[in-house]
Formats: structure tokens, C-alpha cells, sequence
């Protein structure tokens, strides 16, 4: 198995190297997700069977933007002749990869694109070809994914252009009966008679969380010089304060005797005493989102906006005076650092906004994928070198753990809204330096990072989160069911304050095998020098179940 996962990723980096050369070409896709299917990557096979099939659909769109390329690069793979069509169908032709290829009987009743001799172009008929094969990946690809949903909006769409196709048909077939069999074993008594598969089948499944075998954007965050680097920053925001490694133990639900016992990671330590009540850290950042279109937020920072007067008015961007900012401080963060990329695009990311409550958290998630897709334009880096994100940790599978799929996916927040955001920014979607800076799997990477690190601020009314914010430095203080500080964020950045004396403190579970009763502990005060600092996910104040069952939804659900 090994060995045929090394040809598969050698197939699939000798195929990557023809899409720099040859970007509009379909065919590279389409093999291209064959690999990242044989290399169990579903979301990625998808991913490139989308793209494949709107380069297809350019080839008869010709007011398309990429039509003439499009057209240039299949003219070029398949030698640019002519074959005849008898009776509108095309016959069997050979592609520029040798591969033999016949039109589906299907297909008689589409317009081709035939000249008055009868003739139909050799690269339409490959084009449609590819058109067939992109819908079939596509929707198996989603199938495998888990978002049902979108496998069936493309399994449609793929039946009314190649009516019958039996691919096509199994497939659909095979999306029901998943779903089908799903609901019956939550419900025997499930009734299939009300159910609308346009509206009732899920649209989010999972895929794998891991650092991809070609991803040469994680650094070691325990080298000498990335930590000098790190400490460098910290001490910027939190003088007191430290960076080392520390081992941290695995907490196993079924530990045997092969499973590491510790893992390795950065935390926070005081280098000097911290008093009770005292401000440990306070860091700033523009990585940050907010759902709510109109609500006076800062655009750099996400705080409420001050007060302020038509006499007394707050910073604001002099070429889009709607974006306003809390301080001078955060106009010039973001005019340095995201808003000359956006600046004066309105519609960008617009349909983020003002989600329903149940969209609230992918949205958020979109929202800091946007910012950080405008980050990467103004600073000319590439997304997973920005020092915001590099230094993330991705809660990437370890190597010792089997392959599993933990992060949650779907075609719509995955694939569809960032092909969206880079539209609304101008940017070719098939040019190499498109491909290279915001391919599927960094867009994976960067939504495994966030999800491991962001935090979120509710609405006090509706209690559904319209805030969220990345802080790379406040995200390498470790977890402790007995935190020593609280988290606040305020105007300026997200901060620690260390906890008072006599707090009390409530965590992990009671006697042993009595799982309702909790702990409690008063805490000292204050942080002793060369202490760890211990952060928490949530409201401490919660009870551990309470707890539990916010993490087990997600950190900004």
C-alpha cells in the first residue's frame, strides 16, 4: 500500500507540473482528481472535478472569460482537426493522452456545435466528454464527503444534460439509499414520504484533517530560530511572558501499549511574578469576522465601535468611507496588512453576511477565510506563511492515530464561496499563481487551523455567535479544566487577566465512575514565576457537562 501511495503522489505532482503548463486543460484535472481520489481525498477529487467542469462549460459559453483559452488549451491537446458527425453524434476519437473516447448514446439530443458541412469540432466532442466524466467524479467524490446534498444537486443537473447516463443513475440511486438508510436506523418508523431530497438531505460531512504529504508550509515550531521568532512577537503583547516547549499528555479513549503517552507542543510561562487581577496579555489582530453587515463593529479588529459624532467622527477608509475603524491604530493594521486587496469591492464576501442562526458558525469560518484571502493579496505572501496563520496549530491528525475524518466539509464553504471570494477579487481561477496560493487543500488547512484556535463572542440576545477572531499568540497558552486566567476581549485585542485569589474554580468529574459530580478548587491568585499559563475554552463558570457539550458542538457554535 505504500508503495502505491508513493506512485499515486508522484502521479499527482507530475500532473500538477502539466497544470502549470497548461492550466485551462480539463484533462489535467480530471486526472488529477483521480489521484487525490486514489489517495483517499475526496474533497480534493471534487474539488478538481468542479473546476474541470466549468473549464467544460467555457467551451460553449463564448462570452465566457475563459473561453478563447479554454478553447486554445483542448485545440492543442487533441490536435485542433475536425471528425465528421453522423446524424449528430459523434464518433470515436482519439484525445492528446491516447485515451479512446465515445459520446454517450445519450446524448443525440444536444445541440452540437457543428459547422454547415455537418462537422463537429474534435474539442467540443472532448469537451463534452469531460463534461460527463466531471459530473460523474464530482458527485461520487461529494457522495464519499458526506454532503448529500450537493451530490444530488449535481447528480441532477449531470441527468438533464446526459439523460440516462447509467453512472449518473446508480449514483443518484446510491445518494438516497445512504441517506435512507441513515434515518431508518436513527427511526424505523421514519416516513420517506415527506422527505424532499432537495431540502431534507445533509449538506456537511467530514474528511481528513491532516498536513498534506506536499505541504511544505508548516514550520517546525520547535527550531531555535521559529522559537526566537515566536518570543520575539509574545513579548510585543505579553512582557512577562515566555514561550517553551512542553509535553502534554494524550488523553486516550483506548490507550494500548504502542500509543505515545505524550505529545509535543508550545506553551506560555511567565519569566516574573504576576499579581491577582493583573493583565498578562493583550494582542491585537486582524484576523477577525463579524456576521453582522450593518452593526457598528470595527473593521480591523471586530470590537464595538466607540462612541462617536459627526464633530467627533472615527477613522474610516477615505476611498469606501463605510469601513470604519475603532482607532487609528486599527485604520492603519488594516491599511497595511488586508484593506488595499478589498478595498472599494463591495459585494466581496457580502454573502456571508447576516446568516440564518444555523449558518452563523460556517459563516464566521468564511469571513476569516476571506480576511485572511485579503491578507495574503496585500502582503504578497502566500496564506499558510502569514506569521497570523503559520504558527497555528491545525489539531492535525497524529501519525500514530489511524486515518480519520474530523473536519467537518462541505461544497458550498469549501469549494463554491472561496472559487466566490477570489472572483469577487478578480483573480484567474486557473492560473498557476491562483492554484499554487488557494488550492483546496490550503483552504482545508487553513479552516483546520482556525477551527482549532478561533474564539467567538455571542450575541447576549439571540446567544448565536456573530464574532470571531484568530490570535495566534493568545492560541499557544494550553488548556486547563483549572485555568489560572480568564479570557477577555476587549477593545485593543484579546487578553489574559490573571485570575483573583479565592476564585472558585469547577473542573474534571467527581469520584471515580460518577461522572455528575464536579470538583471544585479555590484558586491562590496570580501566576509564581516560571508557571505555565493555563487557559480555558469556554465559561469556567459552565459545569463540566455544560461544558462538554459546547466543545462536542464546536468552539463557535
Amino acid at each position: 500500500m505504500g508503495d502505491e501511495k508513493s506512485q499515486w503522489l508522484e502521479e499527482r505532482r507530475t500532473i500538477s507540473l502539466e497544470l502549470e503548463k497548461s492550466p485551462y486543460n480539463s484533462e489535467s484535472y480530471l486526472k488529477r482528481a483521480t489521484c487525490h481520489e486514489r489517495l483517499g481525498y475526496p474533497d480534493l477529487a471534487a474539488s478538481d472535478a468542479y473546476r474541470a467542469l466549468l473549464l467544460t462549460d467555457e467551451v460553449f459559453d463564448e462570452e465566457g472569460e475563459y473561453h478563447d483559452r479554454v478553447v486554445e488549451a483542448l485545440e492543442t491537446a487533441v490536435g485542433g482537426q475536425d471528425i465528421p458527425a453522423a446524424n449528430g453524434v459523434a464518433g470515436k476519437i482519439v484525445n492528446g493522452t491516447g485515451r479512446r473516447l465515445e459520446a454517450d448514446e445519450e446524448d443525440h439530443n444536444d445541440d452540437h456545435d457543428e459547422d454547415e458541412s455537418g462537422r463537429e469540432s474534435r474539442y467540443t466532442v472532448v469537451a463534452r466528454d469531460h463534461a460527463r466524466r466531471s459530473s460523474v467524479i464530482l458527485v461520487r467524490a461529494l457522495l464519499e464527503c458526506g454532503d448529500l446534498k450537493s451530490a444530488f444537486h449535481f447528480v441532477e443537473m449531470g441527468l438533464r444534460i446526459h439523460p440516462g447516463n447509467k453512472e449518473l443513475v446508480n449514483l443518484k440511486s446510491h445518494i438516497l439509499g445512504r441517506h435512507r438508510s441513515k434515518e431508518l436506523e436513527k427511526d424505523p418508523s421514519w416516513d420517506q414520504s415527506k422527505f424532499k431530497p432537495r431540502e431534507d438531505l445533509p449538506e456537511e460531512g467530514y474528511v481528513r484533517r491532516e498536513i498534506y504529504p506536499w505541504n511544505d508550509h508548516e514550520p517546525d515550531r520547535f527550531s531555535e530560530r521559529n522559537l526566537s521568532f515566536i518570543n520575539a512577537e509574545i513579548k510585543k503583547y505579553a512582557p512577562q511572558c515566555e514561550v517553551r516547549a512542553v509535553e502534554l499528555p494524550i488523553l486516550s479513549e483506548n490507550p494500548t501499549t504502542t500509543t505515545p503517552l505524550t505529545i509535543n507542543q508550545l506553551g506560555i510561562f511567565t519569566t516574573a511574578p504576576i499579581h491577582p487581577h493583573t493583565r498578562v496579555l493583550l494582542e491585537p489582530s486582524v484576523l477577525t469576522s463579524s456576521t453582522r453587515l450593518h452593526e457598528p463593529f470595527c473593521d480591523a479588529c471586530s470590537t464595538p465601535l466607540p462612541p462617536h459624532s459627526p464633530t467627533s467622527p472615527l477613522p474610516a477608509c477615505s476611498a469606501c468611507e463605510d469601513t470604519v475603524f475603532c482607532s487609528s491604530t486599527c485604520h492603519t493594521r488594516a491599511m497595511s496588512l488586508y484593506h488595499p486587496a478589498i478595498c472599494g469591492i463591495q459585494d466581496y464576501s457580502i454573502s456571508a453576511y447576516d446568516p440564518s442562526p444555523t449558518l452563523a458558525t460556517s459563516s464566521l469560518y468564511t469571513l476569516l477565510l476571506a480576511r485572511t484571502i485579503a491578507m495574503s493579496e496585500t502582503q504578497s505572501l502566500h496564506p499558510l506563511s502569514l506569521p497570523q496563520t503559520k504558527y497555528l496549530w491545525g489539531d492535525f491528525t497524529p501519525l500514530h492515530k489511524p486515518i480519520t475524518r474530523s473536519l467537518p466539509f462541505s461544497f458550498q464553504n469549501h469549494i463554491q464561496s472561496p472559487l466566490n471570494l477570489l472572483s469577487a477579487l478578480s483573480l484567474d481561477l486557473f492560473c498557476p499563481s491562483t492554484i499554487q496560493n488557494y488550492d483546496t487543500w490550503i483552504i482545508n488547512t487553513l479552516l483546520a487551523k482556525f477551527r482549532g484556535v478561533a474564539n467567538a463572542k455571542m450575541n447576549e440576545r439571540t446567544g448565536v455567535p456573530e464574532v470571531a477572531g484568530v490570535h495566534w499568540l493568545w492560541s499557544l497558552a494550553n488548556h486547563s479544566c483549572a485555568p489560572n486566567v480568564k479570557w477577555e476581549w476587549e477593545r485593543g485585542g484579546m487578553g489574559f487577566v490573571s485570575r483573583g485569589g479565592g476564585e472558585v474554580v469547577r473542573w474534571g468529574p467527581g469520584q471515580e465512575g460518577n461522572n455528575e459530580e464536579e470538583e471544585e478548587q479555590r484558586w491562590k491568585g496570580g501566576l509564581a514565576v516560571g508557571e505555565e499559563v493555563l487557559n480555558h475554552y469556554c465559561d469556567v463558570d459552565l459545569s463540566v457537562r455544560a461544558r462538554r457539550e459546547w466543545a462536542e458542538r464546536g468552539f463557535l457554535q
